[in-house]
């Protein structure tokens, strides 16, 4: 599973526009992926991985709608394709 900077890294590389990172060091725990009981986060560490999840969970499904948008275009290429090819026999 990634960890929340893995995913800022991932939507950084990909054009998305990620928020700045909280500077406190109760953050740390929470981003890095590490146990931490939820008292020892900052709220403003939790609202940016919230922001971060929302965002890769947006671009995870921007990917699976492009990839199955491509694949009906194929299927219906080599459809008709196989109709024109049949046309003409």
């Amino acid at each position: 599973m990634l960890t929340i900077l893995q995913k800022a890294s991932i939507l950084r590389k990909v054009g998305f526009e990620v928020p700045a990172r909280p500077d406190d060091d109760l953050s740390t725990h929470a981003v890095t992926g590490s146990s931490a009981k939820p008292e020892g986060i900052s709220q403003k560490a939790h609202d940016w991985a919230k922001a971060i999840e929302t965002l890769y969970v947006a671009y995870v499904a921007a990917r699976a709608a492009k990839s199955l948008r491509d694949a009906e275009e194929v299927r219906q290429t080599a459809m008709l394709q196989r109709l024109s090819s049949q046309a003409y026999a």
